[in-house]
This record gives C-alpha cells, sequence and structure tokens, in this order.
C-alpha cells in the first residue's frame, strides 16, 4: 500500500494532470466482479432458506409417514422387530426417492455451474468430488431426519399404537 502511494505521488508529480492511477489489482477485479458477488450472496441465502423449506417438509412427511404406519410398526414390534429393524425399513423407504433425487440434483447443478462459469475469461477447476460429497451429505442428512423422527415410534411400547384401533 506505501508503494503504491508512492508510486501514485510520483505520477502526479510526473504528469501535471492525473491520467494514470495505479490501483491493486484486488480492488479492481471485486470492482469488476461487484455484481457477481451479489449474485453468489443472494444464491447462498435463498440455498439456505430453500434447504429449511425442504427439511420442514421432510419433517411433516416422516411424521404422516410413521402415523399412517404406526400398526404396523407395532406388529413388526410384537412379533420380534427391533427398533434398528424398524429404522432400517423406514430409512430404505425414503432412500428409494432420496438417493435418485439428490443424484439428479448432483448432477444438474454441476452442469449448471459449469455453464455460469464459462462466461468468465478465468474460471476455477470444478472437482465433480465437492459435488459428490454434497450429495451424499443431503442424503446423511434426510437419513439423520428420519431416524430422529422416527426413533421415539420404533422405541414406544406397540400396545399404545394398537390400543387407538
Amino acid at each position: 500500500d506505501e508503494n503504491l502511494k508512492k508510486l501514485n505521488e510520483y505520477m502526479e508529480q510526473v504528469h501535471s494532470t492525473k491520467v494514470l492511477e495505479f490501483i491493486p489489482i484486488d480492488t479492481m477485479l471485486k470492482e469488476i466482479y461487484r455484481n457477481v458477488y451479489r449474485f453468489r450472496n443472494s444464491v447462498w441465502i435463498t440455498s439456505t432458506f430453500v434447504l429449511l423449506i425442504v427439511i420442514m417438509g421432510l419433517i411433516g412427511y416422516v411424521n404422516d409417514e410413521t402415523q399412517r404406519r404406526s400398526k404396523e410398526i407395532a406388529i413388526r414390534k410384537v412379533n420380534g422387530a427391533e427398533a434398528s429393524t424398524i429404522l432400517r425399513l423406514l430409512s430404505c423407504d425414503i432412500l428409494y426417492v432420496v438417493v435418485p433425487s439428490a443424484l439428479i440434483g448432483a448432477v444438474a447443478s454441476y452442469f449448471t455451474a459449469g455453464a455460469w462459469l464459462d462466461q468468465f475469461p478465468e474460471a476455477i477447476y470444478m472437482n465433480p468430488l465437492y459435488f459428490g460429497v454434497m450429495c451424499l451429505g443431503v442424503i446423511v442428512l434426510v437419513v439423520a431426519c428420519v431416524i430422529v423422527k422416527t426413533w421415539r415410534i420404533a422405541n414406544e411400547n406397540p400396545v399404545k399404537s394398537i390400543k387407538t384401533e
């Protein structure tokens, strides 16, 4: 910063009009890409809210599904099924929808990000592994949500569920 200031002062002395002014490349790049940063921040905020809405929908779905299948779960428990078996059953049912959806989303986001990066003269390398890790993270988040929400019904007394009939 000090050398840049000295250089600008020297150029002002050499040229009476302030024709040349040197600025750091970081400042110039921030100014050029200001709209891109704003768009990136908007996407982050929107994605966060979309993820929260999806998780709330998932919780509602799991609550409805466990309520609907509570008698089935109770009968399975009476017949000797353990809580881990019931949790695995409900998790596998949701994985039939989650895995293809997450894979399609990861592939679509990879190609969309690639198309977006094509507008820049200098772009970063997008490692597909990052998209795979995020896809796996979404799947783990969904399974964790299912397990947390079904843990109570999988461990409760089966007589309570059957008694409500």
